[in-house]
């Protein structure tokens, strides 16, 4: 829960704002303390941060709040963070047009804070490009070509964000796993963070993030778990980090992360996810 000056300090907009939100347009609901002091939760944040890039982008607030309340499902909104209806990552992987996908994910992550396209229009952009593959509207080759043009605009924010030093942190997958544009995402909110973020991608043998954290002196990492076949070989690496000496601080993200155990579990929105880390390195607790 998050009292509100965090929330203020999230999402970018005041106190002040964010009151009047609650009680003309009944946006979010917050709980309160025992003191009577407004507590919010993941969810209602993730609401106000897209409502918050909606009145940046010129939406009006009474339609802005139309557009969000209510939206929260599945730990992000199902809206997008921009206002222009163009942006539209199916109808442009259809088109197969390099240059069409090139100017959709440029306005896209120009419209906005990274944080909101990465916490809120891409999630929503993947699950309908994964729903139209499945449906049979796109074919394979068109959601790969869709993916490769994302995973290009991510891997450039991530190598623009150099980190200064410090401990180094291993971001990847498990052997067999293939999901991975919302980890290359959350790593380049850590690097954005300042955290010495090494990305080792998808499909990483056991063996390898072993020699990785011996290697680089690593004494954290995060792990993508996305699908219930990912579960076993991600415990594997769980548990032949942990044993390493000094051992090795895991958190796990995804869908199937609840199913692993002796980990840290981190949260969907992944700007948040990484700021999360980037507070526990510098608290020295990761």
């Amino acid at each position: 829960m998050y009292a509100v000056k965090q929330v203020s300090a999230l999402t970018g907009v005041s106190e002040a704002t964010l009151r009047v939100w609650e009680r003309r347009y009944q946006v979010v609901e917050p709980a309160r303390s025992a003191a009577g002091y407004r507590l919010y939760d993941d969810d209602q944040v993730a609401v106000l941060r897209v409502m918050a890039a909606l009145v940046n982008n010129g939406v009006p607030a009474s339609l802005a709040a139309r557009t969000v309340r209510g939206s929260a499902v599945r730990g992000h909104t199902d809206t997008t963070p921009v206002a222009d209806g163009s942006l539209d990552l199916v109808s442009a992987a259809a088109e197969l047009n390099p240059e069409v996908l090139h100017a959709v994910l440029n306005d896209a992550f120009a419209a906005t804070d990274f944080d909101d396209v990465v916490d809120c229009w891409l999630p929503y952009e993947l699950e309908r490009l994964g729903d139209a593959w499945q449906s049979g509207r796109i074919s394979v080759a068109q959601e790969h070509f869709a993916s490769a043009a994302v995973a290009r605009h991510l891997s450039a924010h991530f190598e623009d964000a150099r980190p200064q030093g410090g401990v180094p942190v291993l971001v990847g997958l498990p052997q067999g796993g293939r999901h991975e544009l919302m980890l290359l995402a959350f790593a380049a909110c850590l690097r954005r963070a300042g955290v010495n973020a090494i990305y080792l991608g998808a499909d990483v043998p056991l063996d390898d993030w072993k020699s990785v954290a011996s290697e680089v002196g690593a004494r954290a990492a995060v792990l993508g778990v996305h699908l219930e076949s990912d579960v076993e070989a991600a415990q594997s690496v769980v548990d032949q980090l942990a044993a390493l000496s000094p051992p090795v601080a895991v958190r796990v993200g995804g869908r199937s992360r609840h199913k692993i155990s002796g980990a840290g579990l981190l949260e969907d929105r992944v700007s948040l996810a990484a700021a999360a880390v980037a507070r526990d390195l510098r608290a020295g607790a990761a």
